[in-house]
């Protein structure tokens, strides 16, 4: 059933979480060692960390993925069932999922950020974070605090004295997975799905945005049977391992978050992965419908989004068309825009609405950084053909405006899981510069060095760190970055004329930053961060820890 909001756009509501309404019966208590919540929560990413799977245990997996694909959402659905959070629960989350490749996390972002202008309290799930594990878990814009993630997460329980008797009750979610699943523990990013779903229920948001992490149709995001809208952004090649190499095969998977009688949205992509997202939508009594160009709208005044680049307007449409489509489903109304406008048509786009998109950040994502050391960071955290392109126009553009066209320029660039260097760097060779509002003239970028390595942020592993990823051994990692200096090498029209001092890999990023910061001393450089957002949020950490400037 629908929930229909009331005729305002400032609205509280109540938690339904189902430990609140019972704390006046209960007392609360903590079975920490420890006392601080800052304790609490780096034990917490201890324990969180030790979900992953390291290197040897993902290629298993990997071999056998079509198994465990299938036993996915059940499980999902099993714990779910333990800790107590129904369908019910779920569908007053009023959630909008999306999929897709490219761009979900600018498009959850500008889609939270519009109906956060109209007063409703947000939560926004997306993946991966940069810095802190809590920026995956968003309340209002705002990555979850320290101890609402510590106290949902473990150690947590009530004491029920009624009746003489005293009876503890665990409702933290790693102690009701741990003593009910011990021998089947879910993996990291499904765990944190489900303590994103008890954190979003407990704080009584309004609308959730949900990001699937990969694929959707085997997503554990997509345990949820009744959202109130779907979007598919621009489809691309990527985790080619698990869904396929064909684009076709690619949008099966993305469509697989369709519901019936639910609408989807999606972005424009390519004639064959059309084909497959219309069948599906037939297939499942889905309204479908493909976003327009961002000329279709009508806008109060002119713009410039928060989040830069030519390629963010694809995004932002997409996100117009989910929060109409979700404020009609929702009875929510939307100051100057008509909700009657038939769904993938364009529509009044008022004042209020353009300050949302203006105000929209989403870091590591066309992010420009100036430090005290005559350093300049272009961060983006491009890893699919299609990002990489859109990455070096938009550090074209940014070199162009920043007057950086005769400083050193070096690339700090890596690549993950099952990627190939070769069909990503080779678009770092060209510059892209507009000659026509219909041409582009191409001429190279001018990247005089690249400098690679592992995506770790520290030689070695503190299992308490949010930046830890075990998903990949030091030995595949550091082969992976001599293939990308050798790979941007043979990029090169005469590689034979690049010697190996332009060539450096680095066992860690804080190595690799290190001797930026080195090179600094004596010129002013310009440093495109690019191909992995784990890369990206490695330098962000260390320019926040070593220059104390807000980065995320």
């Amino acid at each position: 059933m629908m929930r229909s909001f009331p005729q305002t756009n400032r609205l509280l509501r109540p938690s339904t979480y189902p430990i609140a309404c019972c704390v006046n019966q209960f007392r609360m208590t903590s079975g920490s060692a420890t006392s601080s919540s800052v304790s609490r929560y780096e034990e917490s990413v201890r324990l969180l960390n030790s979900l992953q799977s390291n290197a040897a245990t993902i290629k298993k997996l990997r071999e056998q993925r079509e198994n465990l694909q299938a036993m996915n959402l059940p499980q999902c659905r099993k714990y779910l069932e333990s800790l107590k959070v129904s369908e019910k629960n779920l569908e007053s989350l009023n959630i909008i999922h999306v999929s897709g490749t490219k761009g979900k996390g600018s498009t959850c972002a500008y889609t939270e950020a519009i109906l956060r202008k109209q007063g409703l309290k947000t939560g926004l799930y997306t993946s991966p974070h940069l810095v802190h594990v809590r920026e995956r878990i968003r309340i209002n814009g705002e990555p979850v605090d320290e101890k609402t993630f510590a106290e949902e997460f473990f150690h947590g329980e009530v004491r029920d004295f009624r009746n003489g008797l005293q009876r503890i009750i665990l409702f933290s979610v790693y102690d009701i997975i741990s003593q009910e699943h011990s021998e089947n523990m879910p993996a990291y990013f499904k765990f944190l799905t489900l303590l994103a779903f008890r954190i979003f229920i407990k704080l009584g948001v309004q609308v959730v945005i949900l990001e699937v992490g990969i694929g959707g149709e085997y997503d554990c995001t997509n345990v949820i049977e009744h959202p109130k809208v779907c979007g598919v952004t621009t489809l691309d090649y990527d985790h080619i391992s698990i869904l396929g190499s064909k684009l076709s095969e690619i949008a099966w998977h993305k469509a697989g978050i369709f519901k019936k009688d639910v609408p989807a949205i999606y972005s424009p992509t390519n004639p064959e992965a059309e084909e497959v997202l219309i069948s599906r939508a037939k297939s499942k009594s889905t309204p479908l419908a493909e976003a327009p160009p961002v000329s279709a709208y009508h806008f109060s005044r002119p713009i410039s989004p928060g989040i830069r680049g030519l390629h963010q307007f694809s995004n932002i449409s997409l996100s117009f068309q989910l929060v109409k489509t979700w404020a009609e489903k929702c009875h929510f109304p939307l100051p100057g825009v008509s909700l009657s406008t038939k769904i993938g048509k364009g529509f009044d786009i008022p004042s209020w609405m353009c300050d949302a998109i203006e105000s929209c950040r989403w870091p590591g994502r066309s992010q420009v950084i100036s430090t005290d050391k005559k350093i300049t960071y272009l961060l983006d955290g491009a890893h699919t053909p299609k990002s990489m392109e859109a990455c070096a126009e938009w550090a074209s553009e940014e070199i162009t405006l920043l007057k950086k066209e005769n400083v050193k320029k070096i690339v700090l660039f890596q690549c993950t899981a099952d990627r190939c260097p070769s069909t990503l760097i080779q678009y770092l060779k060209v510059r892209f510069q507009k000659k026509t509002s219909k041409k582009f003239h191409f001429q190279p970028l001018g990247i005089d060095q690249i400098v690679s390595c592992p995506t770790q942020l520290y030689s070695s592993v503190d299992k308490s760190a949010d930046s830890t990823n075990l998903n990949a051994s030091r030995d595949e990692q550091m082969e992976k970055a001599l293939q990308c200096v050798e790979s941007w090498k043979e990029s090169m029209d005469d590689p034979n004329r690049i010697t190996k001092d332009k060539m450096k890999v680095f066992d860690c990023i804080s190595a690799a930053f290190d001797y930026i910061e080195t090179e600094s001393s004596s010129q002013e450089i310009l440093v495109l961060v690019t191909g992995s957002l784990h890369l990206v949020g490695g330098v962000l950490n260390l320019i926040s820890t070593k220059t104390h400037q807000t980065v995320i």
